[in-house]
C-alpha cells in the first residue's frame, strides 16, 4: 500500500475522531447550561465528516511527499548484503575462541566417559547448532549429547542430579569456573581468553536395551521455591542430528537469527529451523532464485501459517514446537509482516530490517 493511500485513511480516522469528540464535549457542556438543548446528532456527524476531510487530504498530501522520495530511491543489491551479513554473522570454525571452547568441550567428554564408563549407551557427542552451522559468531555454545543405558539409574531425576553433582565437583579445575542446573541440561561454565562460554551437557537415559533403538528420556527441570512440576521428555539425539539444511537455508536461519535477537522475538532457534524447511516444501516448485526472495518466503510462510501450524520436534512427535502463547505467536507474526510490507514498499528497508 502506497503512504498517500495509508496516511490518507489513518489521517481520516484521527482526525475525524478527535473532531468528533471535540464536537461531542462542545455538545454536553451546552445542555449542561441549557437544559432545554438537545443533543445534535447532524451536527456531531458533520463535524467528523470535515475531520475526516481534512486529515485524509493532510495524511495523502504528506504520505505523497513520501512516495514521492521512495520511487526516488536507487534500488540496492539486497542480496549481497544478505550474503554478506550471513557471512559475518556465522560462527567461523576455525575462530581461536571456539577451537579452545571445542579443546574445553572434548576433554569433558573424557571425563564424563571416565566417569560413566560402564553407564553409558554409547560415546558421548555434540550436537546443536555448532555441528549443524546455524551458530553464530558472537553467541554460541556447544552441547553434549550423554546417553546413559535404561537400567543406569533409577529415574531421570537421579542421573539428572549425578551428572549435575559430578559437574559441580569440577569447578576451580579444567577451567571450569561454574556450573548451573538448566531446563534439561546442566550448563558447565568455561573461562576462555577472559570470558565466559558454555558447554551444556544434556543427560538422556535410553528407554530400551535394544541397541537399534536410539531414544530416551530426558529430565525437565521445572523446580522453584513454590513447587516441583519436574518431568521428563522423549528425545532422540540421532534424530535431532539428522536435520540437513542447504548452504542457503543455514544463511537464511542465522540471518533470521540475528533478526530476532534484534527483536526480542519469542522465537527458538529450534522453532525457526523448522519453517524454513517448511516454507520450502510448501513452496516447492514457485522457489525464489535470490536470496533475499528466498528470506521473504519464509517470512511469509511463518507469518500467513504460525498460528495454525502445528509443528512438531523431529525427535519427539510430542514435543509441539508451536505450542507458545497467542501473544508470542501475534508478536512474531506481526514482526513478519512488518517486514514484508516494508521490503514491498521498499526493498532498501532490509539494510535496516537485517543491518546492525
Amino acid at each position: 500500500m502506497s503512504k498517500a493511500k495509508k496516511y490518507a485513511v489513518e489521517g481520516a480516522i484521527a482526525v475525524g475522531l478527535v473532531k468528533t469528540i471535540i464536537n461531542a464535549v462542545k455538545q454536553l457542556n451546552q445542555m449542561e447550561t441549557n437544559p432545554q438543548q438537545k443533543f445534535n446528532w447532524k451536527e456531531l456527524l458533520l463535524e467528523a465528516g470535515k475531520g475526516a476531510a481534512i486529515g485524509g487530504i493532510g495524511g495523502g498530501f504528506i504520505g505523497a511527499i513520501e512516495d514521492h522520495q521512495n520511487s526516488l530511491e536507487k534500488p540496492l543489491n539486497t542480496d549481497s548484503f544478505l550474503y554478506a551479513v550471513a557471512s559475518k554473522l556465522k560462527l567461523n570454525k576455525e575462530d581461536a575462541t571456539y577451537l579452545k571452547l571445542q579443546q574445553k568441550a572434548d576433554q569433558l567428554i573424557g571425563l564424563l566417559k571416565n566417569k560413566y564408563a560402564e553407564k553409558l549407551a554409547s560415546e558421548p557427542f555434540r550436537i546443536g547448532s555448532t555441528e549443524r552451522g546455524t551458530a553464530l559468531r558472537n553467541k554460541f555454545d556447544i552441547d553434549i549429547a550423554l546417553a546413559f543405558k535404561k537400567n543406569s539409574f533409577r529415574s531421570t531425576a537421579d542421573m539428572f542430579d549425578n551428572v549435575a553433582a559430578f559437574l559441580e565437583g569440577k569447578i576451580g579445575d579444567y577451567s571450569i569456573v561454574r556450573v548451573r542446573d538448566q531446563h534439561v541440561s546442566v550448563g558447565v561454565y568455561f573461562k576462555v581468553n577472559q570470558r565466559e562460554y558454555k558447554v551444556d551437557v544434556v543427560p538422556k537415559k535410553r528407554s530400551s536395551i535394544n541397541g537399534k533403538n536410539k531414544s530416551g528420556y530426558l529430565y525437565v527441570n521445572d523446580y522453584n521455591f513454590w513447587k516441583d512440576n519436574s518431568s521428563y521428555t522423549k528425545t532422540d539425539f540421532h534424530a535431532l542430528n539428522s536435520i540437513r539444511l542447504s548452504e542457503v537455508q543455514k544463511r537464511i536461519v542465522i540471518i533470521l537469527k540475528h533478526w530476532k535477537s534484534k527483536n526480542n522475538l519469542p522465537l527458538s532457534s529450534h522453532l525457526l529451523e523448522n519453517p524454513v524447511l517448511d516454507a520450502y516444501k510448501m513452496n516447492r516448485y514457485r522457489i525464489p532464485g535470490n536470496l533475499t526472495g528466498k528470506i521473504i518466503m519464509v517470512l511469509k510462510h511463518i507469518a500467513e501459517n504460525l498460528d495454525v501450524a502445528v509443528i512438531k520436534s523431529i525427535e519427539n512427535t510430542n514435543n509441539v514446537l508451536t505450542d507458545i502463547s497467542v501473544e508470542s505467536k501475534a508478536a512474531i507474526i506481526d514482526a513478519c509482516i512488518k517486514v514484508v510490507l516494508d521490503y514491498e514498499y521498499q526493498p532498501n528497508s532490509l539494510f535496516d530490517t537485517f543491518g546492525k
